[in-house]
């Protein structure tokens, strides 16, 4: 069944939820679970012959700024929480990327529900942590139509699976979230970007290395293509008004040329354009690739994957901690091949942001792991949706 003769199912509760997949599994359907569809080209093409859409759990059902936490429906969309945060002076984090530049979607329909199925952490991730960090609690039915709920509105050490940690990343494979707790933290009062020339990839590395020393509130270290084509590495600078200016001047005796200072409202849609690829410009043929390495690797990978022509653009995040890049479409086959290769070689993982479903069916668009891990990976998914049911192919490529 294609996805637009595929069955599109609407539930408002989380136990029509629970009715919709105990039908399922007694029928023998499988389950596309989807918020608002913006994420569709991420992970591997899903075959199912059934949509359960959850954009409409939209609700917050409670918000205490003074504890810092929020829970709200799956639907919920990620422009509408940061907006009602932002009211508070408070923000996520883990500054998630929509990504709907890549995959030609309204980025204002961005959900909860979406950040955290797919874990991505936006540039801040090197300052803050990441979205599983601060998933407190979740709601959700698991494949057998059992309803359960995880986790809480603070944060504990307790003993056993700490299943809101467990489902986050998963993208819909163990169970159909319908709401979610999240932890928030107050915004920074000011920020800034200092913006200077790129150097070689070792020096900036290790001006990378040099910053992540000190404890300076960096938000944000990269290495960029700016919009003139010259190579730029931009440091975020957050906290107090007076923390921001002190940090500010210790970053600029440490700088080999003076930089370029970008504020506030400037300095925010730099980042933007960061977090969501914006400077990396992939064309509509190309196929984009997202590497997490080592960061003392990154120069030495970077250049051997320029050379064997695996790497057309690309720039840097994370301080050196990741390599967005875009790959020509000429022989994407081979060079797909080469270049997971190559990154598995220094222990990196390669995983493909976009490309054709025939590209990702055929490699997968997340790197291989080890055979321990992957026997780990279904017995856990066994446990949680022993039939199969929930997004089939998204993490895994089927045979």
């Amino acid at each position: 069944m294609t996805q637009t003769e595929t069955a599109c199912l609407r539930p408002s509760t989380t136990q029509d939820v629970a009715d919709i997949i105990m039908d399922a599994a007694a029928a023998g359907h499988t389950l596309a679970v989807t918020g608002n569809g913006t994420r569709r080209g991420f992970g591997n093409p899903v075959a199912a012959s059934r949509e359960l859409t959850l954009g409409g759990f939209d609700q917050v059902a409670f918000y205490d700024p003074e504890d810092l936490v929020i829970r709200a429906g799956v639907g919920l969309t990620l422009d509408e929480l940061e907006s009602m945060l932002a009211q508070k002076g408070q923000y996520l984090p883990f500054e998630p990327p929509r990504y709907t530049g890549l995959y030609g979607t309204d980025g204002q329909r961005s959900t909860l529900g979406g950040a955290v199925a797919t874990a991505l952490s936006g540039p801040r991730r090197i300052l803050s942590g990441a979205v599983r960090d601060f998933v407190l609690g979740v709601e959700g039915v698991n494949g057998q139509g059992d309803v359960f709920k995880a986790g809480g509105r603070t944060m504990k050490n307790v003993t056993g699976y700490d299943l809101s940690k467990l489902v986050t990343g998963a993208c819909g494979t163990l169970a159909a979230l319908t709401t979610v707790t999240i932890k928030v933290l107050p915004a920074p009062r000011a920020e800034l970007t200092l913006v200077l020339p790129a150097s070689m990839l070792e020096e900036d590395r290790a001006l990378f290395e040099k910053i992540r020393a000190l404890p300076l509130g960096v938000g944000g270290l990269a290495r960029r293509v700016a919009a003139d084509g010259r190579c730029e590495v931009v440091i975020r600078v957050e906290g107090t008004v007076p923390g921001v200016a002190g940090n500010r001047q210790v970053l600029e005796a440490l700088l080999p040329t003076p930089p370029r200072v970008v504020e506030q409202e400037e300095s925010q849609a730099l980042w933007r354009d960061i977090r969501e690829l914006s400077c990396l410009a992939p064309k509509a043929d190309e196929l984009v690739w997202r590497v997490n390495l080592p960061a003392t690797a990154m120069p030495a990978f970077v250049d051997e994957a320029r050379k064997a022509g695996c790497i057309n653009r690309f720039f840097v995040d994370w301080a050196g901690g990741i390599v967005f890049s875009t790959m020509r479409g000429v022989q994407p086959e081979v060079d797909a091949l080469r270049y997971r290769k190559m990154a598995e070689k220094i222990g990196a993982r390669a995983m493909i942001l976009r490309a054709p479903d025939a590209i990702r069916s055929q490699f997968g668009a997340f790197p291989p792991v080890a055979a321990g891990v992957a026997a780990l990976e279904q017995r856990t998914r066994a446990a949680f949706d022993p039939a199969g049911i929930f997004n089939p192919g998204r993490m895994t490529v089927q045979a």
